[in-house]
C-alpha cells in the first residue's frame, strides 16, 4: 500500500490565523513531503503568495476557507482548501451546546452543511446562516443579532468581522486529521498531474523523433497533435493547425480524403514529392475516438532499401586508402594528389586515366574516403574481368525470372548497392555498346532499371570511372561511346606513370620491401647501391604494381641464406634482360643518392610518423607493422 506520493512536492501551505500555523507545524513536523508553513489571511495571504511563487518553486498551495478561495481565484497554481471535519465542528461546538447557549453556525457552504449534518446526528438545534460573499458578511451578521445567538461559531471571515461587532464568537479549528487529509489530497493530485506530464513529454520525444510526419485527429477530424516533421512538410505553423478541421482547406485534400477512405495506405503527391499516408484508428472500448495519421516519403523507404541492402548483402564494401597512403616525392604526383583532394569535396563524377598499375584504385578509394559520402558503401568492380552478360546484370540487377537461371526473387545490382555512396568502375573502356547505353542512362538521369523488370527507381551514387586506354582515341574509333566519353570527362586526372616520376621508385620500393619483411618478422638487409641504380633506371611498365611485386620478390630473397652478393646480381641482370636499357651511371637526381635502404626506410618511417602528429598506432598501421617494431625503428 503507498504511504505517500511524489516526496518532490514543494507544498505551499498559508495559514489564516496563528493556532492553525502551530498545528500545522505540529502535524507536517515528521511530513516526507517539502512544505513551507506561512500565516496570512485573505489579501494579505494571497500577497504572501505571489511572493512565494516568484521567490521559489511552489507545485501547490493549501489553505483554508475564504483565503483559499481568494487565492484559488487569483492564482494558476492549484490550491487545495482544508475542509471543515465534523470533528473540528464537534470540538467548538460541543461545549456551548452543553451548556445550552443558542449557537448560530456561519461561514461558507461547507461549514454550514457540515454542522447541519452534525446536528441532526446529536439531535440539537443550531442555527445556520451562510456566507456566499464577503462582502456581504456584515448583513448577515445582523440577521444572526437579530435570531438571537448566544454564541456565533465560524470561520476566520466571520470571526474576523464578528468580533470587530462586539459578538460573542469562538472559531472553528481545523485539527490534524483535516490537515493530513488535505495534504495527502494535495500530494496525490500533484503526482497524477506530474505522471500526465511526464507521459506528455514522452510521447512529444516520440513523436518527434520519429522519421514520420504525424497527425492526431480526434473523433470530429480536429487535428489535437502535429510533430515538427508534419510541420514542415505541410509548410504551415503548427499552432495554425492545431483545433482546425483536416477538412479545412489548410491541409492538402489528397490527405483528408485519406482519412475516410476505403484504403488505410495511400499514395498520395504534395508539391511534386510522393508521400505514403497511413492511417490508424485508435478504439475505446471497441468505439473510433481518434484517427492517426502517417506521412513518409517514399524516397525514405529506398534509402533504408539501400541501407539494409547494403549491410546484408556485404559487410566488406569499404575504401581502406586514403591519400596518406600515397607516396609521393616527385612533384608530378604531388600536384596530382592536389587535383584529386580538391575533387574529392564535389559529387561530380570523375575520370582516372593511367597506364595498368599505376595507382587507379588507391586514388578513387582515396577520394571516396575524402568526400561526403566518406560513410557509405565504396564498390569497385573491374569491367574487363567480367563477360559483357555477366557485367551487365552484376552492374544492374535483374528480376525473378528475368532469364533462365535467375534467382528467386532477383538480385540488386552493384549500382544499388553502391546507394549512398561511390562505385568505381575500372577498365571502362572494356565495357560493350549495350552495357555502355544502360551505363548512360544511369550517369545521366540517377535512375536504374533491373534487367527484365519495369520498374524505374532513383539511385543516389557517385561515380568514379578509370581507364587505361585513351578514350578519346577510343570513342574517334568507334570503339567507346562519344556522349558516354563526354559525361565521363568532367573531373578528369591522369596519374603519371612511374617511369615519369623516378624520384618515387626508391620511397615505394622501401615501403613495399618493409611490409614484406615485416609481415614474415623478418630483419631488415641493406639492399645493393647498384641494385637501387638499376631500379631508378628501369622503366617499370607495369607501373607502381609490378614495383611492390618486384620488392615482395627482393625481401623473400634477401631472407634465405644466401650470398647477398649473388642475389643482387641476379635481381639486376633480371631488370635488364627485361628490357633493352642500360644503367647509365649513377641516378644523381633520385633520393636513392649515396643512401642504403636502411637510411631509406628510416627517412619514410619518420617522415610518416611526423605527419602523424608522432602518433605510433596510426603510423604503424599506414605502414603495416605492429607498434613493437615501429618503435625499434624510431629508437634506433
Amino acid at each position: 500500500m503507498r504511504l505517500w506520493y511524489n516526496l518532490h512536492v514543494n507544498i505551499l501551505f498559508i495559514a489564516p490565523y496563528l493556532d492553525l500555523v502551530k498545528t500545522a507545524e505540529e502535524t507536517l513536523k515528521d511530513s516526507p513531503y517539502q512544505v513551507k508553513i506561512l500565516l496570512g489571511d485573505l489579501e494579505k495571504g494571497l500577497q504572501i503568495a505571489h511572493d512565494e511563487l516568484v521567490r521559489s518553486q511552489v507545485d501547490v498551495i493549501v489553505s483554508r476557507g475564504g483565503t483559499a478561495s481568494l487565492l484559488r481565484q487569483n492564482l494558476q497554481v492549484p490550491v487545495f482548501e482544508i475542509d471543515v471535519t465534523a470533528f473540528d465542528l464537534l470540538r467548538v461546538m460541543y461545549p456551548h451546546v452543553k451548556r445550552g447557549s443558542r449557537v448560530a453556525v456561519v461561514g461558507y457552504e461547507n461549514v454550514v452543511s457540515g454542522a447541519r449534518s452534525l446536528a441532526e446526528i446529536l439531535g440539537v438545534e443550531l442555527g445556520y446562516f451562510l456566507v456566499q460573499h464577503r462582502e456581504k458578511i456584515d448583513t448577515v451578521l445582523d440577521r444572526v443579532k437579530q435570531w438571537g445567538a448566544d454564541i456565533l461559531i465560524g470561520d476566520t471571515v466571520s470571526i474576523t468581522t464578528a468580533e470587530s461587532r462586539k459578538i460573542n464568537c469562538d472559531l472553528v479549528r481545523s485539527g490534524p486529521e483535516a490537515i493530513r487529509t488535505t495534504m495527502e489530497a494535495a500530494a496525490r493530485f500533484y503526482d497524477h498531474m506530474h505522471e500526465g506530464i511526464v507521459r506528455s513529454n514522452r510521447l512529444h520525444t516520440i513523436l518527434e523523433h520519429t522519421d514520420k510526419a504525424v497527425l492526431y485527429l480526434d473523433s470530429e477530424d480536429r487535428i489535437e497533435i502535429i510533430n515538427s516533421k508534419a510541420e514542415k512538410m505541410l509548410g504551415i505553423n503548427r499552432y495554425r493547425l492545431t483545433g482546425s478541421k483536416i477538412t479545412s482547406g489548410l491541409v492538402p485534400s489528397q490527405i483528408s480524403e485519406a482519412v475516410h477512405g476505403k484504403n488505410k495506405n495511400k499514395l498520395i503527391q504534395i508539391d511534386g514529392k510522393d508521400y505514403l499516408v497511413e492511417v490508424s484508428a485508435v478504439r475505446v472500448g471497441g468505439i473510433q475516438e481518434a484517427s492517426l495519421l502517417f506521412l513518409q516519403s517514399t524516397g525514405y523507404f529506398h534509402d533504408m532499401e539501400g541501407m539494409i541492402r547494403q549491410q546484408l548483402t556485404s559487410r566488406g564494401l569499404i575504401a581502406n586508402d586514403t591519400f596518406d597512403s600515397i607516396i609521393a616525392r616527385s612533384r608530378k604526383m604531388q600536384k596530382t594528389v592536389e587535383r584529386a583532394i580538391r575533387f574529392s569535396g564535389t559529387d561530380s563524377t570523375v575520370l582516372l586515366l593511367g597506364e595498368t598499375g599505376s595507382g587507379k584504385e588507391i586514388f578513387a578509394q582515396s577520394i571516396h574516403n575524402e568526400s561526403p559520402r566518406s560513410d557509405g558503401p565504396f564498390i569497385g568492380v573491374n569491367c574487363a574481368a567480367l563477360p559483357d552478360s555477366l557485367l551487365e546484370s552484376e552492374l544492374f540487377g535483374y528480376a525473378e525470372g528475368a532469364f533462365t537461371g535467375a534467382r528467386k526473387g532477383g538480385k540488386p545490382g552493384l549500382f544499388e548497392l553502391a546507394h549512398k555512396g561511390t562505385i568505381f568502375l575500372d577498365e571502362v573502356n572494356d565495357m560493350s555498346n549495350a552495357v555502355q547505353a544502360r551505363f548512360l542512362r544511369v550517369l545521366q538521369e540517377k535512375k536504374l532499371m533491373r534487367i527484365g523488370d519495369n520498374k524505374i527507381f532513383d539511385i543516389d551514387i557517385r561515380i568514379i570511372a578509370a581507364s587505361n586506354k585513351n578514350l578519346l582515341e577510343e570513342a574517334e574509333a568507334g570503339r567507346f561511346r562519344k556522349d558516354l566519353y563526354y559525361r565521363l570527362k568532367i573531373l578528369d586526372i591522369e596519374i603519371p606513370p612511374l617511369r615519369k616520376r623516378p624520384e618515387d621508385v626508391i620511397p615505394l620500393f622501401a615501403a613495399f620491401y618493409c611490409m614484406a619483411r615485416n609481415k614474415n618478422s623478418v630483419p631488415m638487409e641493406r639492399i645493393s647501391e647498384k641494385l637501387l641504380e638499376a631500379m631508378i633506371q628501369y622503366p617499370w611498365p607495369g607501373n607502381v604494381r609490378q614495383l611492390r611485386n618486384f620488392a615482395e620478390k627482393v625481401a623473400v630473397l634477401t631472407s634465405l641464406e644466401e650470398e647477398l652478393d649473388e642475389v643482387f646480381l641476379d635481381l639486376i641482370k633480371e631488370l635488364q634482360s627485361d628490357t633493352s636499357w642500360k644503367i647509365h651511371g649513377s641516378a644523381s637526381n633520385s633520393n636513392g643518392e649515396g643512401k642504403t635502404l636502411r637510411e631509406i626506410e628510416e627517412k619514410i618511417i619518420r617522415d610518416r610518423w611526423e605527419k602523424n602528429d608522432r602518433n605510433v598506432s596510426r603510423t604503424a598501421r599506414e605502414l603495416g607493422i605492429d607498434r613493437v617494431t615501429l618503435r625499434k625503428k624510431l629508437d634506433s
